[in-house]
Order: structure tokens, then C-alpha cells, then sequence
């Protein structure tokens, strides 16, 4: 039987059959821009950070608020054990520390200004990695016995431009390894301001 509606041309067609394919690809299409279906794109409600993020190794190009920029490079990243801290002195035998050595440039005509005081540390944790609520990070301490550790010198305070470059370590107070999301916020703020990230492992 040649009847034209079994045929391949859509031009066979009779006008009937044409109108009902229309309807149908316009139903089709309506009901996929209806779907909540989902999708590969990231989860909406996940932490999107609006700093540049790094890891161990590879230099992050990070500006602060007046327009100054370095590029830092986490270059090694340490877990100690208890005692690795001191206090007047004396060992702190209930705290383990992860100890972050840091290269920073300056890349600008203005100060890139910096501050141990200014980098922290967090374990992170769920869709909000770096502002986990239940994980208040932690600021750098010069606790940590970095003479004794052979972790020196400690990165401290200064400011960079135009290709001067300042190597030094922070150390963290913190019970374990792992995972660390580490940030650092400009010292001229008085809010916080936060340049650059790293995810590390220790």
C-alpha cells in the first residue's frame, strides 16, 4: 500500500498529519522547558567563593581592595604532632599544628600589604567549605615553635611590589591533618576582605 502517510518525506504529508507533528514538537518542547530535571551544572546552593581559588604549588594571582596584586604560591604543607607548639617557652603538648610555606611577589606598583594575623586555616566542610559555620577558621600563630620544627623563618608582616618577594611559613594550631581550605584576607580592611584560597592536603 503506497499511502503517503507511511512515507519518509514529511512533503507526502497530508496537511493533517503535518499539523499534528507540529503540535506534538511544540508539546514536547514545552513540557522540557517545564522539566526540573537535573542537569550536570553545580549545585545552586554550593559556596561559590568571589576570590580565586589555588592548590599546592601553582601560583594565584590575588588583588586586594586598593587595587594592589601578588601572585602566592603555597609551596609545601605540613602536619604535626602535639608539641609542636609553645607558649612562653614552654612545649604545648595538647596542640598538633599544620604549618603552610608560603612564597608571595608582589606584581604591582603599590604594596601588596600582608599579615601572618590576616591567613587562616579551616577543615571546611559541606556545601559551604569556606564559611562553614560549625568551622571557624583559624588564624596563624606564632605559637608554633618554628625554630625547633626547622620551619623558618615565619612569614610575619611587610609589603611587596613590583617583583620583591617574601618566603616565609604559618602555622596553624589545629588537632589533625587533612584537608585544609586556607585564605588570605587583606590586613588594610577592616571588614573582612579576602584575596585568594587554597585547598591543600596535609
Amino acid at each position: 500500500m503506497d499511502d503517503a502517510r507511511f512515507r519518509g518525506s514529511a512533503a507526502g504529508k497530508p496537511p493533517g498529519v503535518r499539523a499534528e507533528s507540529v503540535i506534538a514538537a511544540a508539546a514536547v518542547a514545552v513540557a522540557i522547558a517545564a522539566c526540573s530535571c537535573p542537569s550536570g551544572s553545580a549545585d545552586p546552593t554550593s559556596e561559590s567563593p568571589p576570590f580565586p581559588i589555588g592548590q599546592m604549588g601553582v601560583p594565584v594571582h590575588a588583588r586586594a581592595a586598593d587595587g594592589a596584586t601578588a601572585d602566592i604560591t603555597v609551596n609545601s604543607a605540613t602536619w604535626l604532632p602535639p608539641g609542636c607548639a609553645s607558649h612562653f617557652a614552654n612545649p604545648t603538648y595538647g596542640s598538633a599544628c599544620n604549618v603552610v610555606e608560603l612564597t608571595i611577589t608582589g606584581t604591582s606598583q603599590r604594596f601588596f600589604q600582608f599579615n601572618h594575623v590576616n591567613i587562616f586555616a579551616g577543615y571546611g566542610g559541606g556545601n559551604q567549605p569556606w564559611t562553614h559555620p560549625d568551622d571557624a577558621p583559624q588564624p596563624a600563630t606564632l605559637a608554633v615553635d618554628y625554630q625547633r620544627l626547622h620551619k623558618m623563618p615565619p612569614l610575619q608582616a611587610g609589603g611587596l611590589h613590583d617583583g620583591q618577594t617574601a618566603h616565609g611559613f604559618v602555622g596553624f594550631a589545629m588537632p589533625t591533618g587533612g584537608d585544609l581550605y586556607i585564605t588570605i584576607n587583606d590586613p588594610a580592611q577592616p571588614a573582612p576582605y579576602t584575596e585568594a584560597g587554597w585547598i591543600v592536603h596535609t
